[in-house]
């Protein structure tokens, strides 16, 4: 099923190149309580661990509409007292079809609260698409992107920038599934932009690309609602305390807790949280009852698009997520 998509022309501002060496990372998430988790990883591991800078969020739809999810990230750098990041808004449909979403973590996308903080920063005006080919330029060969929705952003940087994915340091994708006979379902992140997430398969090189699945994280990072609320959500910080009220919606839905974008995030942030790598043909079936669906075969590195983090270790990961959620 053959399938157009227009490009507009940007209009780009003058790249400077970075003098900083160091690693920096930008965060394509749609802001529901998983991406709020996440993006609070990644900013208490750089101020407390040394880890990579965090240079933008992009936006797009998701969780919750583009609107909601700019306003999201809005309050999360608010509560983590780092309005300095900036937010670069994106695609708020999908390249060819946009799906119902639905409302996993409330309307708004952060558990329907109510809450109403002020002062909030506004997005920059440059918008999410070219700020990633600049970015990539700017911090060439040093800048990892994480995304953790809709693949729609990403793609349409790589169709306007042929060279984009080279001139990253990495793209780590939070979406899809490994299908086993447990899993037959596509998964949110992938189904939402299917179009896209083919886009990304088709340039992607397993020394540029790794996925972690969901069906991954099902598997080796399924903790208890117990554990969530009464180990992880028992550590009195400002952070936690908004992370509760993120999930609050969430959490109700099941006994267990199986949270991709934190896992993403932590694994881009620290790859020794992973046990074990694959290399495989990965892909996702565009037509039919199957669309959404993830193709995926094992090969050696030679014939891979992809590398998949396959397998986490669960209680070093566990313990990650308390020792870094104890600081402020």
């Amino acid at each position: 099923m053959p399938f157009t998509v227009t490009i507009t022309t940007f209009n780009f501002l003058i790249v400077t190149i970075s003098s900083d060496s160091s690693p920096k990372i930008l965060i394509d998430n749609d802001a529901g309580g998983d991406d709020a988790m996440a993006i609070f990883l990644a900013l208490l591991y750089e101020k407390h661990f040394n880890g990579p800078k965090l240079v933008g969020l992009t936006t797009g739809n998701g969780n919750t509409n583009e609107d909601n999810v700019c306003i999201n990230n809005q309050r999360i750098l608010k509560v983590a007292k780092r309005q300095d990041v900036p937010i670069y808004r994106g695609s708020k449909t999908s390249l060819v079809i946009t799906p119902d979403a639905g409302y996993y973590y409330g309307k708004d996308g952060l558990g329907d609260s109510g809450e109403v903080l002020t002062d909030l920063v506004p997005a920059k005006e440059q918008g999410a698409i070219s700020a990633l080919i600049e970015l990539s330029k700017t911090y060439e060969g040093q800048l990892t992107v994480i995304t953790l929705g809709t693949l729609t952003n990403v793609a349409m940087a790589i169709k306007i920038d042929p060279n984009f994915l080279n001139r990253l340091e990495h793209l780590y994708v939070g979406a899809g599934h490994i299908h086993s006979e447990d899993i037959s379902d596509a998964e949110f992140n992938a189904q939402m932009d299917v179009e896209a997430y083919h886009v990304v398969a088709q340039h992607a090189t397993p020394d540029k690309v790794t996925i972690f699945p969901f069906s991954q994280t099902m598997r080796y990072l399924n903790f208890s609602k117990t554990w969530r609320e009464e180990v992880l959500g028992a550590i009195n910080t400002d952070i936690i305390k908004a992370q509760n009220i993120y999930e609050k919606v969430s959490l109700k839905r099941s006994d267990r807790w199986q949270a991709l974008d934190p896992a993403t995030v932590a694994l881009a942030i620290k790859p020794d949280l992973v046990d074990e790598y694959k290399y495989s043909k990965n892909d996702i079936i565009l037509c039919g009852e199957k669309r959404g669906i993830n193709t995926n075969t094992f090969v050696e590195k030679e014939k891979a698009n992809v590398r998949i983090a396959y397998s986490v270790k669960t209680e070093v990961y566990r313990q990650f997520l308390l020792d870094v959620f104890a600081l402020e």
